[in-house]
């Protein structure tokens, strides 16, 4: 009587693939589709292009005042403020500009301020100079 008992246990057990081959396709399988969302995540979800980096501003030269504005929208206009200086420009189809800010100087200008008109913006804060400090009272 066990070994009917037994034997059927057995029976349903290889019917539901419950065997040591049917468990190893199984976690093969599973291990497979795992590996594919894994790449796909990072297919979908990687890094983005050069293209849509984020816009940033770079000091070329301090005395006059010369930025380089970078990963901006083509043909994007720009207006740059840097203390009360107000400067507009026109990034190329890369993206790109540079303008020179008449008036400012590294000791007056602490923070320049890109925004274009595509909504796009970017912030750079200078120190100034060590020459520029008022000098210590004791």
């Amino acid at each position: 009587m066990d070994k009917a008992i037994y034997g059927s246990i057995a029976a349903g057990a290889t019917f539901l693939g419950n065997t040591r081959l049917g468990m190893r396709k199984g976690a093969l399988a599973g291990a497979a589709v795992a590996l594919l969302a894994v790449v796909a995540g990072f297919t979908v979800l990687g890094k983005p292009n050069a293209k849509a980096a984020r816009p940033a501003l770079r000091v070329v030269r301090t005395s006059p005042l010369k930025i380089r504005g970078e990963h901006f929208r083509g043909r994007e206009r720009v207006r740059l403020t840097a203390g009360a200086a107000v400067v507009r420009a026109t990034a190329g189809g890369g993206g790109v500009f540079v303008v020179t800010i008449h008036g400012a100087t590294r000791c007056d200008s602490v923070r320049i301020l890109a925004r274009g008109s595509a909504g796009s913006y970017a912030v750079i804060k200078v120190l100034p100079s060590p020459a520029c400090l008022p000098a210590r009272s004791s």
